[in-house]
């Protein structure tokens, strides 16, 4: 499975506002160009060298600024309210009425299972290391924050599941069905440069060879636009990833750890791969497998879970006061 980057959603919006909204100094207005000091003023205030006016004149505490103009806290806040406040509302509601259910119906879940859940989660980044330096990269979200994410997501499937009866004929149908997700996996960490002719490729890979970095080639020559940046990181992907092209996948399978093959010929073009790491991955022993099965089957079996949140938010009367921040 490649690993994917999430979106910065609810969890990390009521993060950045906690930490905006706690501050001080949220005056009234906005700040514009025709605030910006005229000529002859006594100029910038002291440590905000540009800014248009003062911080009270850009309507609060300033922030930023860009080509003169200020931008401060609360225009920050107002445009992260309205651009995502009403689905981090939603969130937050939830996430107290998920818990009041828990609580009311005995669903405890310990720090064992929030322990295996992460694990879990880790496994398409390569470790556990790797996934808390990505989710903290990518979300701002340290292991305290990923700690409790992963007790709500829990909670939530107990319920949506607390009531779904799963056959052992019905487990041994989805083993059946889904081998390759149980047995033995290989994961490789892979960069690539995608170029658009063999020869720049040669060209390329002989620089390789001769000790330039990758990264930095990628960087340079890589027409790859997603990846290019990164250095043609492509993250951690399955030896069998039905995304992947699977020439790439065969010239990783006989790379060491460091070592760069190429020219490859794919639907993008030619490409050079390099391995970055390889992890073999032991199969799931079978109670483990089974446990893993009856929760997948009982999902597909559960009501959607749009109508599971909703009935808590019904049963818990949640009510929106602000007009603004109704869904």
């Amino acid at each position: 499975m490649r690993r994917t980057r999430r979106r910065c959603g609810p969890i990390v919006l009521l993060a950045i506002l906690c930490m905006l909204l706690g501050e001080t100094g949220c005056q009234a207005h906005q700040a514009t160009e025709e605030e910006a000091s005229p000529p002859g003023s006594a100029g910038p205030p002291h440590g905000a060298p540009g800014i248009a006016g003062t911080a009270e004149d850009a309507g609060g505490e300033v922030v930023a600024t860009v080509a003169g103009v200020a931008i401060t806290r609360k225009q920050l806040v107002d445009e992260l309210m309205t651009s995502d406040g009403a689905q981090t509302l939603r969130e937050m509601m939830l996430r107290i009425a998920v818990a009041k259910e828990a609580d009311a119906k005995g669903i405890a879940v310990t720090d064992g299972e929030v322990d295996r859940e992460l694990r879990r989660m880790s496994e398409n980044y390569g470790g556990e290391a790797a996934y808390y330096e990505a989710m903290q990269e990518q979300l701002g979200m340290n292991r305290d924050e990923l700690r409790r994410d992963a007790k709500y997501r829990l909670q939530l499937e107990r319920l949506a599941t607390q009531n779904v009866q799963v056959s052992d004929q019905e487990i041994d149908a989805y083993l059946s069905g889904h081998q390759a997700d149980f047995g033995p996996q290989t994961q490789f960490k892979l960069s690539h440069i995608v170029l658009p002719d063999e020869r720049q490729a040669k060209d390329v890979l002989a620089r390789l060879e001769s000790g330039e970095d990758f990264a930095k080639l990628a960087l340079t020559y890589s027409t790859d636009e997603y990846t290019a940046d990164s250095g043609g990181d492509l993250g951690w992907i399955d030896a069998d990833d039905p995304f992947t092209d699977p020439a790439l996948l065969n010239a990783a399978g006989g790379l060491d750890v460091g070592q760069a093959a190429g020219p490859i010929r794919t639907k993008s073009g030619y490409e050079l791969v390099q391995l970055n790491g390889r992890i073999e991955k032991p199969g799931l022993d079978a109670q483990a497998a089974r446990e893993e099965a009856r929760r997948q089957v009982a999902f597909s079996k559960a009501a959607p879970m749009a109508e599971l949140e909703q009935s808590l938010l019904d049963k818990y009367k949640a009510q929106i006061f602000d007009a603004a921040l109704q869904p």
